[in-house]
């Protein structure tokens, strides 16, 4: 087997903050689409609201997670 070229770490840095910058983006507008919901919401539902938004950030990170360790 051959070495990993020395670039191979500054591209799986730059994808992962690639990655970092979409979901980032992402996050924005799913809050900005929920942001009517909130308006109406009394602060438990916005407690719920905020909980099922991180539930699903981490589900996807743990998606994308294991899809790397399977490279």
């Amino acid at each position: 087997m051959s070495e990993p070229a020395p670039d191979d770490t500054r591209a799986v840095r730059l994808r992962w903050i690639a990655r970092a910058v979409v979901a980032a983006i992402g996050l924005y507008f799913l809050v900005d689409g929920l942001r009517g919901v909130w308006a109406d919401a009394d602060a438990v539902g916005q407690v719920l609201i905020v909980g099922a938004v991180l539930v699903v950030l981490g589900v996807v990170a743990l998606v994308l997670l294991r899809l790397d360790r399977r490279r």
